[in-house]
């Protein structure tokens, strides 16, 4: 505004100066004796022309600066709003990662819940597993005592020893009892916590423990046996035949009890 004002003024001051120039030319034709007046009237006029055209440089100076400093503003403007984009896109960006990690933790916890459900019902199937095999090992143990047991009630014929339950079969006798002890030279038998029967051992004698081929140091104490065997003629000792033995059966303790689930009481082997 102050720029156009500035041109107005620098016209109005070239208008003014053809006015006076003109009225020169008027009042040279017309009259000498003016002179004065118009030359008067000539440097006022150039004095305000001058002064417009100062007016005007100033007016112009003006608008440059206001010109400068809008450039300024509006570049510091387009780099605020840059900085502003930059701004934006970096929190878009972190707002996304954060995202993609909350996914990540969520996936690895339900992976990690699966895992543990999987570890549990596979702890809880071997421990049923384990307690089956506990009552199956309990179930033979107690029909191997009831096998003993009525084994040892069948009638046997008197040994050549003391109160030794026997049965006479031609030359080879038979006797159900407990093991007092066992090498390879000799086995030590009882009945009802009483020595009863000492039988040689030799290598021809054949020994089993729990079905299974063995040897008399196989054998242990409290095991109980049917042996068959023959009087020596000549030492009058009874040689063993044929040893079957049966391990003593040992109580074995319940396994853990699952969630939810209270603890069998072990059964003992009945005697």
């Amino acid at each position: 505004m102050r720029f156009r004002a500035g041109w107005l003024m620098a016209g109005a001051a070239a208008l003014t100066l053809g006015t006076a120039c003109e009225e020169r030319d008027r009042g040279t034709q017309g009259q000498a004796s003016g002179q004065s007046t118009v030359n008067d009237q000539l440097a006022q006029a150039q004095q305000r022309t001058e002064s417009a055209f100062g007016s005007a440089r100033q007016a112009q100076e003006q608008a440059s600066k206001q010109q400068e400093q809008a450039a300024s503003a509006q570049k510091e403007l387009h780099e605020k709003q840059q900085a502003y984009q930059e701004a934006q896109a970096q929190a878009h960006t972190a707002s996304q990662e954060a995202q993609q990690a909350q996914q990540r933790a969520q996936q690895q916890a339900q992976q990690a819940r699966q895992e543990a459900q999987q570890a549990q019902q596979e702890a809880q199937q071997a421990q049923r597993q384990q307690s089956e095999r506990l009552a199956q090992q309990n179930q033979q143990a107690r029909q191997q005592t009831e096998q003993l047991r009525q084994q040892s009630q069948q009638p046997v014929a008197v040994a050549p020893a003391p109160q030794a339950q026997q049965q006479q079969q031609g030359t080879e006798q038979q006797i159900v009892g407990e093991v007092l002890s066992a090498n390879d030279d000799e086995l030590l038998l009882s009945s009802q916590g009483e020595p009863q029967l000492r039988l040689q051992m030799s290598p021809q004698t054949q020994v089993t423990v729990d079905g299974r081929q063995a040897s008399a140091g196989d054998i242990q104490e409290g095991s109980q046996v049917r042996a068959s065997y023959r009087t020596d003629e000549q030492s009058g000792e009874p040689q063993a035949v044929r040893i079957e033995a049966t391990s003593q059966v040992q109580p074995t303790a319940p396994a853990a009890p699952e969630s939810g689930q209270s603890t069998p009481g072990s059964q003992q082997p009945t005697q």
